[in-house]
């Protein structure tokens, strides 16, 4: 491969550009910037007024409560109705699954709000037990919809 040196070209082209050069006024760059440091305005002399933002503010701590077991039996009991009418649904062969979309929606809902409720309960509670075992069957339902068990082949 053959290089060729278009310098003399670039020259005739541009002839300003290469042969002019900057020329210095004789001053040390340390004088030319005080000077452009003093003659520009500062906006604001004097100390300014801060305001302080209290990023904890809205953070109250509390202990958790345990949660009132008449509360929590009545969201089992919600989940488990939800459950049962699923049930019903999947046993009626004028239900289609798009029909069934809402009331799994309603029961993952329900599942994942009972989430916080299962970890603050006693490892030693019955009601801990219980908990446990329909948020699993309510899980595993929701995979099974959603993996297509249940269309028909």
């Amino acid at each position: 491969m053959k290089i060729d040196n278009h310098e003399p070209i670039i020259k005739n082209l541009y002839p300003e550009a290469n042969s002019k050069s900057q020329s210095s006024s004789g001053q040390e760059f340390g004088t030319i910037l005080k000077e452009t440091v003093e003659n520009t305005r500062k906006a604001d002399e004097g100390p300014r007024q801060t305001a302080f933002i209290n990023p904890l503010a809205g953070v109250q701590l509390t202990t958790p409560a345990s949660p009132d077991s008449q509360f929590t039996i009545e969201r089992i009991e919600n989940l488990i109705d939800l459950l049962d009418q699923y049930r019903h649904k999947l046993a009626d062969p004028q239900i289609n699954l798009k029909q069934m979309g809402p009331i799994i929606k309603e029961i993952a809902r329900e599942n994942d709000h009972l989430a916080p409720v299962a970890g603050s309960l006693s490892h030693d509670n019955e009601l801990k037990d219980i908990l446990n075992r329909i948020r699993v069957t309510a899980s595993l339902e929701i995979a099974r919809f959603y993996r297509g068990d249940y269309i028909a082949a």
